[in-house]
C-alpha cells in the first residue's frame, strides 16, 4: 500500500469521525425540534387526503427535473463560453499560484478517494453487505443501476461536449480525456450518496444514518474541490458534476419509490407486483431522457 493510499484512507476515516462529531453535537437541537408539537396546518390537511407515496414521487420528479434543468443551463454556458464560465480560467490560474508541496500531497490523497477503483470497491462492498444483511436483491440492484448508469452518463456526456481540460502548465497532476463534467465530482456524488442510502437501509439508528449522509457530503465536496485545486478541471466542470450526480441519484431513488405509488389513500399500488422490473425500466428511461436532453442541446448549439 503506497503512502498516498494510506493518507487517503486516513482522510476518509477522519471525515467520518468529523461527521459523527457534528451529528452528535447537533442531537440536542434535533431532540428539541422533535418535541415541538405541530398544530394543524396545510401540510397536515394535504397528508390526510393525498397518499404520502404520491407526494414523495411528485417531489422526486420535480427534483430530478429541476436538477437536470440547472445542469443543462451550466452546459449551455460551457458551450457558449459565457455566464459562469467567465470565472473558470481566472480561478484555475489563481489556485495554481497557491499550491505548496505538502498541500499538494494531501489534496492528491483526497482526490484519490474519488478514483474509479476505490469507489467501485466501496460501492460493491456496501451493496453486498446490505444485501446479505437484508437477504434481498434490491440493495445490489440499486447499487448496480446507480453506479453503472452514473459512469455511462459521464462517459457519454464528456464525448458529446468534448471540452478541453485547463492548460497543462497549470496542472499539478497528469490527466487525459475531456473535462466536462468532472467524472470525480459526478461519480463521488452518485457512489457516496448510494452508500449512504444503503447504510440507511441497514440500520434504524438516526445517528448512523445522519453520519453517513454528512460524511458523504463532506467527501463529495472535498473531492470536487480537489479537482479544481489540482488544475485538471474548471469550477463549472465540478459544479456540473455535482448537479448531474445528484440528478442521477434522485432518478434512481424516484424509480425505487415508484412501485409503492398509490393514487388514493385506500387504493392499491398497481406497480407493486413487479418492483424490480419497474425500477430497472424507470431507471433506463431516465438515463435515456437525460442523455437525449444533453444531445439535443449540444446539437442545437452546434
Amino acid at each position: 500500500m503506497s503512502g498516498t493510499t494510506i493518507i487517503s484512507v486516513v482522510l476518509a476515516l477522519l471525515t467520518v469521525l468529523v461527521a459523527f462529531g457534528a451529528v452528535a453535537a447537533g442531537r440536542p437541537a434535533a431532540r428539541r425540534l422533535r418535541r415541538v408539537q405541530r398544530g394543524r396546518n396545510a401540510l397536515d390537511w394535504v397528508l390526510a387526503r393525498v397518499p404520502p407515496s404520491l407526494l414523495v414521487a411528485t417531489a422526486g420528479l420535480l427534483l430530478v427535473a429541476t436538477l437536470l434543468n440547472v445542469f443543462l443551463e451550466i452546459m449551455d454556458a460551457v458551450l457558449e463560453g459565457d455566464d459562469l464560465t467567465v470565472i473558470d480560467r481566472p480561478v484555475v490560474a489563481w489556485v495554481a499560484e497557491q499550491r505548496e508541496a505538502w498541500r499538494d500531497t494531501l489534496v492528491i490523497s483526497l482526490t484519490d478517494i474519488g478514483g474509479k477503483i476505490g469507489l467501485t470497491l466501496l460501492l460493491a462492498a456496501a451493496a453486498i453487505t446490505v444485501a446479505v444483511r437484508l437477504r434481498a436483491v434490491r440493495p445490489a440492484l440499486i447499487a448496480a443501476l446507480a453506479g453503472g448508469g452514473g459512469a455511462m452518463l459521464v462517459t457519454g456526456i464528456k464525448a458529446l461536449i468534448a471540452r478541453d481540460r485547463p492548460d497543462p502548465l497549470l496542472r499539478a497532476v497528469v490527466e487525459d480525456g475531456f473535462s466536462f463534467p468532472s467524472g470525480h465530482a459526478t461519480t463521488s456524488m452518485v457512489v457516496l450518496g448510494t452508500v449512504a442510502w444503503l447504510v440507511c437501509m441497514a440500520t434504524a439508528s438516526h445517528t448512523v444514518r445522519a453520519t453517513a449522509w454528512v460524511a458523504a457530503g463532506l467527501l463529495v465536496a472535498g473531492i470536487g474541490l480537489s479537482r479544481v485545486y489540482l488544475g485538471v478541471h474548471y469550477p463549472t466542470d465540478v459544479l456540473a458534476g455535482w448537479i448531474l450526480g445528484a440528478a442521477w441519484l434522485a432518478t434512481v431513488a424516484f424509480a425505487d419509490r415508484l412501485p409503492a405509488l398509490r393514487l388514493r389513500l385506500d387504493g392499491p399500488a398497481p406497480l407493486a407486483r413487479h418492483p424490480r422490473a419497474v425500477l430497472i425500466a424507470t431507471t433506463v428511461l431516465g438515463f435515456a431522457l437525460i442523455l437525449a436532453a444533453v444531445w439535443f442541446m449540444a446539437s442545437v448549439e452546434d
